[in-house]
């Protein structure tokens, strides 16, 4: 059975001068799991929320074409009936939650179709033992991280027992344990109960193989519509497709001469090492003379220098407690961070980890210890009229936006500097959206655009949380490239992106329940882990250098 039909769906945006969705022709079966791919700005988002109504029903501008949702056109389901058949998670989970309690928010979608409070009660407990949220369900939503809000937007969606499940990468904002469980969980759903899938997703590393069907979105149109492994097939001959691959694949593509793409560590073993592996968890066989170019290349992204320690900090936490309300959330931690360091700080969801850089950035008071900038103590006057010197990047990019085009939103953070302002337009790719509203950019355009702005103060340390977030992997290499660049001493990036990490710093740190439990070179760190580990890593794990 046909779950989804579309016929020559057109969509573009109000004030927008080119669709945002061209011409889209295709079918989704009932039980399928498709993966939806593309740039940021190139049509995922709002195919997705043409799939379940939200364009033009909620955004405005003009619609052309057909939608069928089993059969029946879309345009002429009420908004109830779309609720509970089709449900969507948004790439912003903080537009999705309207409660204050988790429990309530949960409660919220099965109130509004009239279910029974009996049977409100049990899908509250299905579905908060699934997201393991038992322990959250009487915290306000305000307090939760942006990863605890990602799970409770899901479960909230999944409640309603939707037949097929919209996803805006569901994963952006979760640490790696998390995102395994969150996958692991849908899959569950799409092959147990066969529940229609379609997600759309940057970190593929999880989900690329667990996929039925691969869409590839270019400017709106669909470019590749077929399977994993036929899409793996086709990146050879076209590099820019490469860039939506797993990193194992990428790697093997780019640096071996194998017939078969693998689509994941198991299969990029198998190949290297000729067999595959008699039984799970045993050790890697030893590499066949031939790869051994190839096992090189692989793992020579991980060699990096860390950079030289000064003798002092540049920015210094001694014995720091801090935390919101009644809820402690650092407990006498110390953290240094000195010039050159380019930090990935890694951990759980909860852990503590935005809350440290808030504290770092004088956005959360400490309620006991000292903070140091360059030997000296940092004193309230410190952060007087907004300090240029520390530069902060929260999770929520919307926090930066006072003015109606992205142009005046960095006219007025520049303080007029044109010629600063344009730099940072053309590093970040920004020019062509100079006139948009910064609300009408995709999610990987505002992450760019809340950058451009905190980047325009010209800041000496720069925070950032979760800045890859809504990126694809070409913005994340250019990301990258433009922080090395930057006239900054120094940078500490938040992260659940463990590739970009690996890629990128030349220190890592990890947080635990408000603690820092790992704090060395990348390949020391990620070598003694087992989820906070590359994919590249985990395929070599035995071999130069990276054992456990």
């Amino acid at each position: 059975m046909k779950m989804f039909a579309c016929k020559g769906l057109t969509y573009q945006y109000p004030e927008s001068a080119h669709p945002a969705v061209a011409d889209v022709t295709l079918e989704i079966e009932a039980g399928e799991f498709v993966l939806v791919l593309g740039g940021s700005g190139s049509g995922k988002s709002t195919f997705l929320r043409a799939l379940n109504g939200l364009v033009p029903r909620f955004y405005g501008g003009s619609i052309a074409g057909e939608i069928r949702f089993q059969g029946k056109a879309l345009s002429a389901l009420s908004h109830r009936e779309i609720v509970a058949a089709i449900g969507f998670v948004q790439q912003d989970p903080e537009r999705q939650l309207v409660m204050e309690s988790v429990e309530r928010e949960l409660a919220f979608g099965l109130e509004n179709v009239a279910m029974p409070p009996d049977q409100i009660k049990s899908r509250l407990a299905e579905v908060s033992h699934l997201f393991g949220l038992g322990a959250f369900l009487s915290k306000q939503t305000s307090t939760l991280s942006g990863g605890e809000k990602q799970r409770v937007a899901l479960a909230s969606v999944l409640a309603l027992h939707p037949q097929a499940l919209l996803l805006d990468e569901p994963t952006s904002q979760l640490d790696p344990v998390h995102a395994e469980e969150l996958l692991h969980a849908v899959r569950r759903l799409n092959e147990e109960w066969g529940m229609t899938v379609i997600m759309s997703e940057h970190r593929l590393d999880r989900c690329f193989h667990l996929a039925d069907r691969i869409l590839l979105f270019q400017e709106g149109k669909v470019v590749f519509n077929g399977s994993p492994r036929q899409f793996a097939a086709r990146a050879r001959d076209h590099a820019a497709w490469q860039l939506f691959l797993p990193p194992v694949s990428r790697y093997a593509l780019v640096h071996g001469d194998t017939a078969k793409v693998p689509l994941t560590v198991k299969e990029a073993r198998a190949q290297l090492c000729g067999s595959l592996p008699p039984a799970v968890g045993s050790r890697v066989q030893p590499v066949p003379p031939a790869k051994g170019r190839m096992l090189e290349q692989f793992t020579s992204f991980f060699r990096k220098a860390k950079a030289e320690k000064e003798s002092e900090p540049l920015l210094r936490l001694q014995g720091g407690h801090a935390g919101y309300e009644n809820n402690m959330v650092l407990t006498d931690i110390s953290y240094a961070i000195y010039p050159g360091d380019q930090i990935a700080l890694l951990g759980e969801n909860g852990a503590g980890k935005s809350t440290l850089a808030k504290v770092c950035a004088g956005a959360v008071p400490l309620r006991k210890g000292s903070l140091y900038w360059q030997g000296e103590k940092v004193e309230e006057r410190f952060w007087e009229g907004g300090s240029s010197r520390v530069g902060y990047l929260s999770q929520n990019p919307n926090d930066y936006f006072l003015h109606d085009t992205v142009e005046e939103e960095l006219s007025f953070a520049a303080k007029g500097n044109a010629a600063w302002q344009e730099e940072l337009l053309e590093s970040l790719h920004l020019g062509r959206y100079r006139h948009r509203h910064p609300h009408d950019l995709s999610g990987g355009e505002r992450q760019r655009l809340a950058l451009a702005i905190v980047l325009a103060t010209r800041p000496q340390l720069l925070l950032l949380d979760e800045p890859t977030r809504g990126l694809d992997q070409g913005e994340k290499e250019g990301l990258i490239r433009l922080l090395r660049a930057l006239p900054v001493q120094a940078t500490l990036v938040i992260t659940h992106d463990v590739e970009f990490a690996a890629a990128y710093a030349n220190r890592v740190s990890i947080l635990y329940r408000g603690e820092i439990v790992a704090d060395d070179r990348p390949e020391a760190v990620f070598a003694q882990s087992f989820y906070y580990m590359p994919q590249v890593c985990k395929l070599l794990r035995n071999h130069h250098g990276c054992s456990s």
